[in-house]
């Protein structure tokens, strides 16, 4: 191998130019480069007037340009501006035509412009190139809604709220409440009668604040004709939309009501509630804290009072209730109560079995029944429990339901003082509470209906 040497002669004028023409081509596209990076810089993150038409002298080509100098007239409010504004959008949509968020802010703009075709393309454009995201479907659906194409339009507003439920559902629901005029199947025949829609329909009716109290029963009775549309396995899977079913009866007291949708929800047990009955009225199975639910015994500890169950001391059965007083300050106690379904206008026999053991006290404990709506309306209270110590003694209290009564609270509480001292000391036991129609058996409760 030999070694050659290459020399090349530029002393002519034509190569010399020749070796400047790669230099002057990227001189130009940094150029181009450099005013197309600052311009589009510019009208990102600089969205004012003089900046975002600076940056459209610098980049033409850039759709961010245009579509900054868009967002920038339409946000004006002058009329004369919004046709620049979709001028604009109609720009930058045309420069990049497969950027969803140009064709949807261009049927924005037409659509705020009178131009409703123009609207309609341009957000059919957008849903085509992005259709999993709802804002593109929910404009579309809004336009098509407006004119009068409900069918079209509902499809689109579906779309919405599937992909999109927390923010676009209630809207849809709405939306379809008033182009129905208020009408539950016309509802569900614009949005699809499914077990979806009909939950997601009984969450919008629960959540509606009606101008009046008959329209808020119309709009609850609705609710509950949809959820007994249900079978048990839809039930089942939209058991958080009958909690708030149940939920809305509680809240206006509307015990009888609640029970049935809670029948629903939780099935036949020993631990169910049901009518005319006290749960766990021998205390057999645990007692939890006041609160996990709205049925069953509700026990809250007191500082002064240990509420507990006794398994050594007992009528009957396994166990009993036994409550520790070392109240020697004033005590006010009504920490152990349930609730229970009943008929109006019943007479009722509640019976229960009591014991005490060195009570000592000028006020101690009595067994009151409640009206559930009305709390400071007493049906029915037994006398002090005597104190000192006594063995297992029955009592019993009768008490007539009112005529709109639907339930009753059956309650351990103390006596006002009429000391400004008074002291409570002692042990109290409680077992096998009965509830009764007074001269019978109980009976299911009838002729309640929800929503009443």
């Amino acid at each position: 191998m030999s070694s050659q040497i290459i020399s090349l002669d530029v002393r002519a004028l034509w190569r010399r130019v020749l070796l400047f023409v790669p230099v002057l081509v990227a001189l130009v596209c940094v150029w181009y480069v450099a005013r197309w990076c600052l311009g589009n810089t510019m009208a990102e993150w600089l969205p004012e007037p003089g900046a975002a038409q600076a940056a459209a002298r610098l980049a033409p080509d850039d759709p961010q340009a245009h579509f900054t100098l868009g967002r920038l007239a339409e946000r004006s409010f002058e009329p004369e501006q919004l046709a620049a504004a979709v001028r604009e959008y109609e720009q930058a949509a045309a420069l990049s035509p497969n950027d969803y968020r140009l064709w949807f802010e261009l049927g924005r703009a037409r659509g705020l412009a009178g131009d409703d075709a123009g609207a309609e393309r341009a957000l059919r454009r957008a849903v085509e190139l992005a259709p999993n995201y709802p804002d593109p479907h929910w404009y579309l659906g809004n336009l098509l809604l407006r004119a009068g194409r409900e069918r079209e339009a509902f499809a689109e507003l579906r779309r919405a709220a599937a992909e999109n439920p927390e923010k676009y559902r209630p809207q849809v629901f709405e939306a379809a409440w008033r182009s129905a005029a208020g009408s539950v199947p016309a509802v569900l025949a614009g949005l699809g009668d499914t077990p979806e829609t009909r939950a997601a329909l009984i969450e919008f009716l629960l959540s509606r604040k009606p101008p009046d109290e008959a329209a808020r029963k119309a709009g609850l009775a609705e609710a509950v004709r949809l959820w007994q549309g249900l079978d048990a396995g839809q039930r089942h899977a939209y058991r958080a939309t009958g909690e708030k079913l149940r939920d809305t009866f509680l809240n206006a007291k509307q015990y009888a009501a609640a029970l049935a949708v809670e029948h629903d929800l939780g099935g036949e047990n020993e631990d169910a509630p049901a009518a005319e009955r006290l749960l766990n009225g021998g205390f057999e199975r645990p007692v939890g804290p006041a609160g996990q639910t709205w049925y069953g015994w509700q026990v809250t500890q007191a500082p002064q009072a240990q509420i507990n169950l006794d398994e050594r001391q007992k009528h009957d059965g396994a166990r009993s209730l036994r409550i520790v007083f070392s109240a020697r300050d004033p005590l006010d106690f009504h920490h152990v109560a349930q609730l229970v379904v009943v008929a109006p206008q019943t007479r009722y026999r509640l019976s229960y079995f009591m014991r005490a053991e060195d009570l000592k006290g000028t006020s101690t404990v009595w067994t009151q029944v409640l009206d559930a709506s009305d709390l400071t309306h007493v049906l029915a209270a037994s006398a002090p429990v005597p104190t000192g110590t006594g063995d297992w003694q029955e009592v019993s209290l009768d008490f007539t339901t009112g005529a709109q009564a639907d339930a009753v609270v059956v309650r351990l509480s103390r006596p006002p003082c009429a000391d400004a001292v008074c002291p409570l000391f002692g042990k109290v036991w409680y077992d096998d509470f009965n509830l009764q129609r007074a001269g019978g058996g109980g009976s299911n409760v009838a002729g309640h209906t929800a929503g009443r």
